[in-house]
């Protein structure tokens, strides 16, 4: 089966700062795996603030996306607001150290963020690990800059999108054509996810007033290793909570694969690879029906990193029934964005975005964000001998997986660890 997902965002509005390149840090390695831990953190800390106003919804987003987007801003940023980006990105981990005056400086050097440029050469690294070609999948992440052609931007910031990011700057008139520059972004976007992401930009998004635009477009299209026959999907029902129920299309296959057990809160988890096996597919399935809640309170980085590792899944010829679907979620994150903690991004008065310009008067007006991703059967044919399960003699435990209640699901990167998409599943 394929699974498409699609994603994109950005508009970013600029007014306010003083001259001062990027947050000086101190000379510490940021490591390759910790930019993954912190955009798996940030998915996590992310979601459960989506949560807090989506009862009952479904929530799909791209961490990787978002993540680097805001990554993009944070070159160009300084100050509180620097600080405050790093925290809420998970640039700077340091939340488990108690602070003492004294060991400040020390703290910060154990515990700092390496580098800014660590950072960013790290996201060039997973930007071209991510992008490398593949017969088995499509997947490809593409950043943009769009810049008022008046307006004084630092040539080092945007070499600096264009050496770590690949984002070519584009000098565009929005005092003059502000609608049609609009226009102009949303088709680039369009074309980046092969026609899934219409309209990111609404109506409003861009005016005369608008100073640079980033935009990031993710598109993924991946063949399940293992496919399910479409005449095994059926209607059935599903539970929406112990009361309620709606019908959806219900696929179905017994194969061998990788299964996890939870114990607190108790779930069961599921991993279904794509074709090469360089993505998968993660389920979370409480076996409470109305367990989800208890189960995204109860997932942290640490313990989502030990439930899906390697050691802990077993395989189990396992029968598999999941909904056929389809999620398209459109957000402005501002305000989550804000409430996690990066407020002076988004203030006239208080952002420094000094890296980008020695203007000032720039500051984030919006983020918009927008995700796609469906979830059926079909796929071009699995081709002959891949990723076959070494030829098992003995029969394995055989275990039901039956997603026909809320769960969680994201799509991670293998080699890098990094998770693309993100979800939650609650409501055909």
């Amino acid at each position: 089966s394929t699974v498409k997902s699609y994603l994109t965002h950005h508009n970013l509005l600029l007014k306010e700062p003083v001259a001062n390149s990027a947050p000086a840090e101190e000379n510490k390695v940021f490591p390759m795996d910790s930019l993954a831990k912190s955009i798996n953190q940030f998915a996590l800390d992310f979601s459960k603030k989506l949560a807090e106003s989506a009862e009952g919804k479904n929530i799909f987003f791209s961490p990787w996306g978002i993540s680097t987007s805001l990554a993009m801003v944070y070159l160009g940023t300084g100050g509180t607001t620097a600080a405050q980006m790093a925290q809420v990105l998970q640039f700077s981990r340091d939340q488990d150290i108690k602070p003492c005056p004294e060991s400040e400086k020390k703290r910060k050097m154990e515990f700092g963020l390496g580098k800014v440029e660590d950072i960013h050469s790290h996201f060039q690294t997973f930007i071209s690990e991510i992008s490398n070609p593949s017969k088995a999948y499509v997947l490809k992440t593409a950043n943009r800059i769009y810049g008022e052609k008046t307006y004084p931007f630092h040539t080092r910031y945007l070499e600096d999108m264009k050496t770590y990011f690949g984002a070519e700057p584009q000098s565009v008139n929005f005092v003059g054509a502000s609608g049609q520059i609009r226009k102009e972004i949303n088709s680039w976007v369009e074309s980046q996810t092969e026609g899934k992401i219409q309209n990111l930009l609404p109506d409003d998004a861009v005016d005369s007033a608008t100073r640079m635009v980033l935009v990031n477009a993710l598109y993924f299209k991946g063949i399940w290793e293992h496919q399910f026959l479409v005449q095994n999907t059926t209607e059935k029902p599903f539970r929406i909570n112990k009361n309620t129920s709606k019908p959806v299309q219900m696929m179905s296959m017994k194969e061998k694969l990788q299964v996890f057990h939870i114990e607190k809160p108790q779930a069961m988890g599921l991993q279904l690879y794509y074709e090469s096996r360089d993505l998968s597919l993660l389920i979370l399935l409480p076996e409470d029906i109305d367990g989800l809640d208890q189960l995204e309170k109860a997932t942290t980085y640490e313990k989502l990193s030990e439930w899906t590792s390697a050691d802990m899944m077993e395989l189990y010829e396992v029968q598999l029934q999941l909904p056929k679907f389809k999620l398209e979620e459109t957000y402005n994150l501002k305000s989550t964005l804000s409430s996690m903690g990066m407020s002076d991004a988004f203030n006239q008065s208080r952002a420094d975005f000094s890296g980008m310009s020695t203007e000032g008067n720039l500051f984030l007006s919006s983020v918009f964000h927008k995700s796609f991703v469906e979830i059926n059967e079909q796929g071009t044919e699995a081709t002959a001998g891949t990723g076959s399960v070494v030829g098992f003699r003995t029969r394995l435990p055989s275990i039901e997986f039956n997603a026909n209640h809320p769960f969680l699901f994201f799509i991670r990167h293998n080699k890098t660890g990094n998770i693309l998409f993100y979800g939650r599943f609650c409501s055909p």
